[in-house]
């Protein structure tokens, strides 16, 4: 037998999985009445449950940042990975069901619903101190080099940011999770060649 909160918390991840494929096949133009179609309830349903659209796009926020943020812990209290393999995944974390997001159309959250999309963006600049606390404890041993982190941090949001703009992924033909990949390889790897910094070092 399913208890009341099972079954309301069903209903939410069916309207939280129905309004995310809605939102990659229409963008935000999506309607309350074509995503109750889609679930399978009735529209009153859907309006007892998530009484608006905004509350809608905003549930879909919540509950994606809630999801990399439970990733996040999981990665900062898992004592058999490596410092650097703690902040490969740190830096390269997506939501869990990331395959069913078309994060080109993230931008249409700024255009029509901009104080929702600031909070996409509090998110991306908040909850750093653990990350940052790893990084320095990484400089302290000597496993990464000594950097301003407050300038890291910035670059990186910046980073985040821009890929949340579907002009640049869709000009540039790249998707959300490749760009990620190339994030992380030009934030351990650098850009020089193996040459360049081996000679680099010589110097120094």
């Amino acid at each position: 037998m399913v208890s009341a909160a099972g079954g309301f918390m069903e209903l939410i991840d069916r309207i939280f999985f129905g309004a995310i494929e809605e939102f990659r096949e229409k963008g935000i133009k999506f309607t309350m009445d074509s995503l109750a179609s889609r679930i399978g309830i009735s529209k009153r349903t859907l309006y007892e449950t998530v009484p608006s659209k905004i509350n809608l796009v905003e549930l879909v926020i919540d509950r994606t940042f809630a999801d990399v943020k439970s990733q996040q812990k999981e990665i900062f209290e898992n004592d058999e990975l490596s410092l650097t393999d703690k902040l490969k995944l740190l830096f390269t974390i997506v939501p869990s069901y990331s395959e069913k997001i078309d994060y080109r159309r993230v931008i249409e959250i700024k255009r029509s619903y901009p104080h929702l999309y600031e909070k996409i963006s509090n998110n991306l600049n908040s909850d750093w101190d653990r990350t940052i606390a790893l990084l320095e404890e990484g400089m302290d041993a000597g496993v990464i080099r000594r950097k301003n982190l407050i300038v890291l941090k910035a670059l990186l949001v910046e980073i985040f940011e821009r890929m949340l703009d579907g002009n640049f992924l869709i000009q540039n033909s790249i998707t959300y999770e490749m760009a990620m990949k190339e994030t992380l390889s030009i934030v351990f790897e650098g850009i020089l060649s193996d040459d360049a910094r081996g000679k680099e070092e010589e110097e120094l």
